[in-house]
């Protein structure tokens, strides 16, 4: 976690703890009440921390909270208030507040009556409309109430999703570019490829549920290119699990993008074989790591980063007992980036299709067949991260629930328990394809009985349903 998210995480916190206060306290005491009182003091301080250099916005967006855009990171101890909160703006119709620097002014009376304002909307027909006529009834100008919106029409998710379609889009282009280079001998740079990797390592940070829904892209025609920026970003992400720093990350990110590169001198006879290879084609396969390392070694690039990109690549077909391949006799293990590449190479490997397989492996499938060979073919701690990470359910799988409906994983709002996700309830169209007509917790229980609503009752392969689970991260519409 860097400087400023732990600044935001802990102003976050603290706001989030100081209005839920005031928000409950006031159902129960008297203006006068001294408990009420602290508590609305408490709240100004907050306010006046956060309001002092300028405006803040708290925004509540796919059961996510976010501080100045900058998505809170969630700790276990204050979970359930932040799910608190978060139903408290959702029965509101409300996306967050604004707080202007006059916020700093404002009086415990106004902030009394803006907090009674702000829990009497509930029960208004429009929540958000009301409150906003009413702050300015009452002269309260140091607060916007914030309007929930579609999110396919808003411009604060279109943004990022935008940005990132065309960061993959490039990040595609450019290794197609960089592949026929090398595949006509020709000089090929990594100065774009360094400045794309850069650019979605800063995004990572913040929406990394969007990027692992990126790697569930599938371009059957360019799978080569696709599947190395899907393990880029695998790898990356991996890398933010376990702490490495943004320097490390973005070198991985590159390690991703050419662990593949060698394959520019692999027929395609060889590679879109259906079959099983014989011998010999088995033998130029795997070929394909050490001419890797040698087009690595010839790019124009410094001699410090060709260093420390080109062992991953070398390495990412073989395993963690250094059986596999390239044979090796000059270490007793995979180094570091070769291990992470090596798992994220296989799980996009196994959930993509392959012309000499029946079928691809859903997800979960995957993730279970991987850990079945952890320790032999895998790190097994490495693995475990990779798992926990990816979620029970990984973003972009299908599932069928107990109640019938089929949905997609959307996102994880719990940062330390993933196994109750966000989902798209998906339906058929009408016209042979299929869209998301709501968004469902499965995280949500019975009142009464605390029973989940709704559990899973198995994955389902998105090609049964003629869908591509990265268009439904990446719309630009609803």
């Amino acid at each position: 976690m860097t400087d400023k998210q732990t600044h935001l995480t802990v102003m976050g916190e603290k706001f989030i703890i100081a209005f839920h206060r005031v928000i409950h306290t006031i159902k129960i005491h008297s203006d006068n009440n001294q408990l009420l009182q602290e508590s609305v003091l408490r709240f100004k301080n907050i306010l006046s921390d956060m309001a002092g250099t300028g405006e803040f916005e708290v925004q509540i967006w796919r059961a996510r909270i976010y501080f100045q855009g900058e998505r809170l990171l969630y700790r276990r101890k204050s979970l359930q208030l932040i799910n608190e909160m978060i139903d408290y703006f959702s029965e509101r119709k409300l996306q967050g507040f604004c707080f202007l620097k006059s916020a700093t002014d404002a009086s415990l009376k106004d902030l009394l009556n803006f907090t009674r304002l702000s829990n009497e909307s509930s029960v208004q027909d429009d929540p958000s409309a009301w409150l906003t006529i009413q702050l300015k009834k009452n002269d309260i100008t140091w607060v916007e109430a914030l309007q929930e919106v579609d999110e396919a029409k808003s411009g604060f998710e279109f943004q990022k999703k935008e940005h990132a379609r065309q960061l993959y889009k490039h990040t595609v282009s450019d290794l197609m570019e960089v592949a026929v280079k090398v595949s006509r001998k020709s000089v090929a740079g990594v100065r774009k490829a360094r400045r794309l990797v850069q650019s979605m390592a800063d995004m990572i940070m913040e929406e990394e549920s969007l990027f692992l829904g990126l790697t569930t892209i599938r371009d059957y025609d360019d799978y080569t290119y696709t599947h190395s920026v899907n393990v880029a970003l695998l790898s990356m992400i991996l890398g933010r699990h376990i702490g490495l720093s943004k320097v490390y990350i973005e070198q991985l990110g590159i390690c991703g993008m050419f662990h593949d590169i060698g394959k520019v001198e692999v027929s395609k006879e060889i590679l879109y074989k259906a079959g099983k290879l014989d011998n010999t084609e088995v033998s130029q396969m795997r070929k394909h790591p050490l001419i890797g390392v040698l087009r690595i070694l010839k790019l124009n690039a410094p001699h410090d980063l060709k260093s420390r990109i080109v062992l991953g690549p070398f390495e990412h077909h073989l395993n963690y007992n250094l059986t596999g391949y390239p044979k090796i006799i000059y270490s007793k293990k995979q180094t570091l980036f070769g291990r992470i590449l090596q798992i994220a190479d296989s799980y996009d490997a196994l959930t993509s299709h392959r012309v000499y397989r029946t079928r691809e492996f859903v997800a979960t499938e995957a993730l279970s067949l991987m850990w079945s060979k952890a320790g032999k073919d895998f790190d097994p701690l490495l693995l475990k991260v990779f798992i926990n990470m990816m979620g029970l359910y990984p973003i972009g799988s299908v599932l069928k629930l107990d109640t019938g409906e089929v949905v997609l994983v959307k996102d994880y709002p719990d940062e330390t328990e993933r196994t109750r996700p966000l989902v798209l309830v998906m339906e058929k169209d009408g016209q042979g394809g299929v869209s998301a007509v709501g968004l469902l917790d499965l995280s949500e229980r019975d009142l009464n009985t605390k029973q989940f609503l709704r559990n899973v009752v198995k994955s389902v392969h998105p090609s049964s349903l003629g869908l591509q689970p990265s268009e439904f991260f990446l719309a630009e519409t609803g």
